[in-house]
């Protein structure tokens, strides 16, 4: 979604609120908003396993729905500070699109919204969640779950829409979604683990080792142990010695 650095600052196709502008990065006096959201943010956005929570607004805390709106920490956690996801791609261009009022007439704003419908559906086929984790009151106007949806036409609910594309809606996104990175517990514990299994192969061999050594020698032994009939105290018991003893 990144525009080429010849077009910063460059006007661009109109429409009739006036022409559109964008100066990607351009927000110095926001250094947060100078980049993209990364694929690291949307891999930690999809771990968000809660649709909502209360207060349903742009201050909930460990809700996807706020999180890939933008207005939390990729990790779900909300910080009045942070705009990330949706939020900070629209403010990344700097211009026509980081007003909430013109954003419909940059053309990037449809890409922008596209893959962040992709971004929940994709949320929507990891938890196939029930439809009674959305809200069903106390949500902003036009966000309950049996409301509405603004400006459709014919009208068309929330709980309608809160389904998988492909399967309901027929359409599918084709996205190669970026893995989530190891936490320093889970490496620390993976670390644990190998080392532990490293040692009991380690163990294994080494006994293995030991016992086909010790049978190699055992068979290699003489036998020390066998007792021979000891000929000559009877040959000499003989009257005849001449003659054999059977």
């Amino acid at each position: 979604m990144a525009v080429p650095p010849t077009a910063i600052g460059k006007r661009h196709t109109g429409t009739e609120g006036g022409p559109i502008r964008r100066n990607p990065a351009g927000n110095v006096a926001r250094p947060m908003v100078q980049r993209l959201p990364a694929p690291q943010d949307v891999a930690q956005c999809l771990e968000v396993g809660l649709f909502d929570t209360p207060p349903f607004y742009s201050n909930s805390t460990n809700s996807f729905r706020n999180t890939v709106e933008g207005y939390s920490d990729p990790t779900g956690r909300y910080d009045p500070a942070v705009r990330s996801l949706h939020n900070l791609a629209h403010l990344f261009l700097n211009g026509t699109g980081g007003q909430t009022h013109l954003s419909p007439n940059d053309p990037i704003f449809v890409l922008l919204h596209t893959f962040t419908d992709a971004v929940f559906d994709e949320w929507l086929r990891r938890y196939n969640p029930d439809i009674s984790i959305f809200p069903l009151e106390n949500a902003p106007i036009g966000h309950n779950r049996q409301y509405n949806m603004v400006p459709f036409w014919p009208p068309v609910t929330n709980t309608e829409m809160f389904v998988t594309a492909p399967d309901n809606l027929g359409y599918a996104y084709e996205v190669q979604w970026p893995s989530q990175a190891f936490s320093v517990t889970e490496i620390i514990t993976i670390t644990v683990v190998a080392a532990l299994i490293l040692v009991a192969i380690v163990f294994v061999v080494t006994t293995c080792f030991i016992r086909a050594r010790r049978n190699k020698d055992e068979s290699n032994q003489p036998l020390l142990s066998d007792q021979y009939q000891r000929y000559a105290e009877e040959y000499e018991k003989l009257s005849n010695p001449s003659q054999s003893m059977v």
